[in-house]
C-alpha cells in the first residue's frame, strides 16, 4: 500500500469515527463537534477544496478572527458596532504574524526599537494564540497580538473584497517587487497612518495623551481599509502615484475613502444597525459616511476626518486645496448615487429597508469598483471615472429598466463633473486584423498589436511603450457571469522642461508628461472601451496634448510656490522640509514627482 493510499484510508476511518460520535449528540451540537475534532491534516486538505462558504463554516474550515467593526470609540458608544467574529478563507502556508500569501504583519515599533512577539497560528487548535498559548479572542482586545490579528484580518478581507468577481474579478498585484504587503500595526507615536510603496508596507501609528488613552490607528476599520485601498489602487494603476494633476492625487483619496465606506457596509451588523436607525435613508447614515471617528475626534475635534455627506462641487476646488479636499467632490457624488439607489429599491421596487440596503451595497460594489479597469493608466480625472462608470453600467445593464443611469447622470451634473450625456456605442479605432487570444498571451504580443496599430491609436512612431495586459472574469446582478474581459494598457513619456522662475528649485529640471491609454475587449474580440491620454506629438491630438502639458506645468508650479515639493537629495530635502506631500527623485536623467506617503495631520493625515 502506498503512502498516499494509506493516508486516505486513515482519513476515512477518522471521518467514520467522528460521524459516529456526532450522531450520538443532539443535532445542534453535531456540526460544532465534528468541526472541532477534525485533525489538522484533514482540515487543511478539506480547506484547500472549493466548498461553498456555508459548508466551510459548518466544517470549521475558515480561519477565525475577531475585529473591530468600526473603532474602539464607536464600540464604546454602540456595542452592536463593537467587536465581531469573522471567518476568513484558509490558505496554505498560513503562519505566525499573522502571515498569509499576500499579507505579512511585522510588529516593529520604530520609536521604541521594539519587535513585539507575533500572534501565532496554532494549527492543531485552528486559531491564533498569544505568547501564552491562549486563543486571541474578544477578551484579549488590549493585547498587541489582538491588534495584529485585527489589522491583518481587515487587510486580508479588503483585498478579497476587491478581487471577487462582483468587483474586479481578478487577482490584484502589488506595485512593488514581491508578493507580500508588510503591515506594521505599531510603527511609532504619531497622528498618522500611510501606505508606502518603497518600503512595501502599510504603517499604522498610535497617539493620545497617555498610555491609558491611546488611540491606535490599526484598530480603526476605516483607516485600515482606507490605506489598503491606496495599496490596491497603486497595484492596479501604479502611475497614478506620479504628480500630474490635483484630480489624480484626489482620485487616490477617493478610492481609499470609498474602500472604507464599502468595507463597512458589507458587514451584516452594520447594515442591521443602519436599517434600524435610518429606515434605509442613507442620507442620514452619518456613522457610515464619516471616515475615522475616533481618530478624527482626537486630531480635528470633529466626529471624522472627512465625510461623504457633503456639498462639494467642482467649482469649489482650486489648485491651492489639498487632494483630500478635492476628493470629497467624487466621494460625495458616489455616496449620493448610493443614497438614491437605496431609495429606488424601497420606493420603486418596494423592498423593505434592510433588504434594500443589501441590494444597494451588492449593486453599488459592482458599479463603483468594476469601472476601475476602464480608467486610463495615467493622469486620471474625475470625468474619466464618470465615463468609465456609465460605460460599464451600460454594458452590464443595457436596458436599465429602473433608471439607475439617470440617477448617475443627475448626480454628476449636480456635482459639476463632466460626463457623457448619451449612450451611443463608441466607434472602435480602425484596427488592423487582430486575435484577442494572441494579444492577451503576453506583454510582447500585446505590444506587437499596439505597434501595428500606432496610426489608429495615435501613438507616436518614435515612442517606446510600457505595456501591461491582464484578463478579468466579472459577475453582473443575479450572479450571472459576464464574458471574460481583456484589459490592455500602454504608456509613454514625453519630456517637459521646467524653464520658468515659478518652478523655484526645480527650474532647469526635466519631467515627463505621461501619455497612453486603456483598451478593453471581451474574450470574443469585441471592442468595449478605450480611455486615452494623448501627447503633443501627433497632429490630431496636439491641442489636447498641449492642454495636458500646461496642466502639468501649472500643477508643479503650484506645488513649488506653496513649498509642497521636496527632493530626495539630503541638502534640498532639509531646505524644503521633510513633510512635503510631493517628493522628487531623479530617474534616467529626469525628475519624477511622486505623492509622498507621510502626510502629517496638518496636511490632512490619512
Amino acid at each position: 500500500m502506498g503512502r498516499a493510499e494509506e493516508k486516505s484510508r486513515t482519513h476515512a476511518a477518522e471521518c467514520e469515527e467522528l460521524y459516529a460520535a456526532a450522531c450520538r449528540l443532539p443535532e445542534a451540537a453535531q456540526e460544532k463537534l465534528a468541526a472541532r475534532l477534525l485533525p489538522a491534516d484533514l482540515k487543511e486538505e478539506l480547506a484547500a477544496r472549493p466548498w461553498p462558504q456555508e459548508t466551510r463554516e459548518k466544517l470549521g474550515l475558515a480561519v477565525p478572527a475577531t475585529i473591530y467593526v468600526q473603532d474602539p470609540l464607536v464600540a464604546e458608544q454602540n456595542p452592536e458596532l463593537g467587536l465581531q467574529d469573522l471567518a476568513l478563507d484558509w490558505e496554505a502556508g498560513l503562519t505566525d504574524g499573522p502571515t498569509s500569501a499576500r499579507v505579512a504583519v511585522v510588529d516593529y515599533d520604530g520609536d521604541q526599537d521594539k519587535l513585539e512577539k507575533p500572534a501565532r497560528w496554532d494549527r492543531a487548535r485552528w486559531c491564533f494564540v498569544g505568547p501564552d498559548g491562549q486563543p486571541i479572542g474578544r477578551e484579549r482586545y488590549q493585547s498587541p497580538q489582538f491588534h495584529q490579528v485585527n489589522v491583518w484580518a481587515i487587510v486580508q478581507r479588503t483585498l478579497t473584497f476587491f478581487e471577487e468577481a462582483h468587483a474586479l474579478g481578478r487577482p490584484v498585484p502589488w506595485a512593488f517587487e514581491g508578493q507580500r504587503l508588510i503591515v506594521v500595526p505599531h510603527a511609532g507615536y504619531g497622528e498618522n497612518a500611510f501606505y508606502d510603496r518603497n518600503s512595501k508596507s502599510l504603517q499604522f501609528y498610535y497617539c493620545g495623551p497617555s498610555e491609558q488613552e491611546r488611540i491606535y490607528t490599526c484598530l480603526s476599520h476605516d483607516i485600515v481599509a482606507h490605506e489598503t485601498g491606496h495599496a490596491i489602487l497603486d497595484g492596479m494603476r501604479p502611475r497614478y502615484n506620479e504628480c500630474s494633476s490635483l484630480q489624480t492625487a484626489a482620485f487616490h483619496e477617493f478610492v481609499a475613502d470609498l474602500t472604507a465606506i464599502l468595507s463597512a457596509l458589507r458587514n451584516n451588523d452594520v447594515r442591521h444597525v443602519l436599517s434600524e436607525a435610518t429606515k434605509g435613508d442613507l442620507s442620514k447614515a452619518q456613522f457610515i459616511a464619516n471616515v475615522a471617528d475616533q481618530f478624527g475626534k482626537y486630531v480635528t475635534g470633529r466626529e471624522f476626518i472627512r465625510t461623504a455627506i457633503n456639498n462639494w462641487k467642482m467649482k469649489d476646488v482650486t489648485d491651492e486645496q489639498s487632494a483630500h479636499d478635492c476628493s470629497q467632490v467624487l466621494t460625495g457624488a458616489m455616496f449620493d448615487v448610493m443614497v438614491r439607489m437605496a431609495a429606488n429599491y424601497m420606493e420603486v421596487r418596494k423592498k423593505a429597508p434592510g433588504e434594500a440596503l443589501w441590494y444597494t451595497v451588492d449593486r453599488f460594489r459592482r458599479v463603483a469598483l468594476q469601472p476601475l479597469d476602464y480608467c486610463p493608466p495615467v493622469d486620471v480625472q474625475f470625468e474619466d471615472y464618470a465615463e468609465a462608470f456609465l460605460r460599464r453600467d451600460q454594458l452590464t445593464n443595457p436596458r436599465d429598466p429602473f433608471g439607475y443611469r439617470k440617477i448617475m447622470r443627475d448626480v454628476f451634473k449636480k456635482r459639476q463633473i463632466p460626463h457623457p450625456t448619451d449612450e451611443e456605442e463608441p466607434d472602435p479605432p480602425a484596427f488592423r486584423r487582430y486575435d484577442v487570444g494572441y494579444i492577451s498571451s503576453s506583454r510582447t504580443a500585446a505590444y506587437h498589436f499596439l505597434h501595428e496599430n500606432r496610426g489608429a491609436l495615435r501613438i507616436p512612431q518614435e515612442q517606446d511603450l510600457a505595456v501591461d495586459v491582464y484578463s478579468a472574469s466579472k459577475l453582473r446582478r443575479g450572479w450571472r457571469r459576464l464574458p471574460r474581459e481583456i484589459i490592455l494598457q500602454y504608456v509613454w513619456r514625453e519630456d517637459v522642461e521646467l524653464d520658468e522662475r515659478r518652478f523655484g528649485p526645480l527650474k532647469g529640471q526635466t519631467v515627463a508628461l505621461l501619455c497612453g491609454g486603456t483598451l478593453v475587449f471581451d474574450e470574443c474580440g469585441n471592442f468595449l472601451h478605450w480611455a486615452r491620454k494623448p501627447g503633443t506629438q501627433v497632429a490630431k491630438d496636439r491641442e489636447e496634448g498641449e492642454r495636458r502639458r500646461q496642466q502639468l506645468l501649472d500643477c508643479i508650479a503650484s506645488q513649488a510656490e506653496r513649498g509642497m515639493l521636496g527632493l530626495t537629495d539630503a541638502a534640498e530635502m532639509d531646505r524644503l522640509g521633510m513633510w512635503t506631500p510631493v517628493v522628487g527623485r531623479r530617474v534616467d536623467g529626469g525628475l519624477r514627482l511622486e505623492m509622498a506617503p507621510r502626510l502629517h495631520s496638518r496636511h490632512g493625515a490619512v
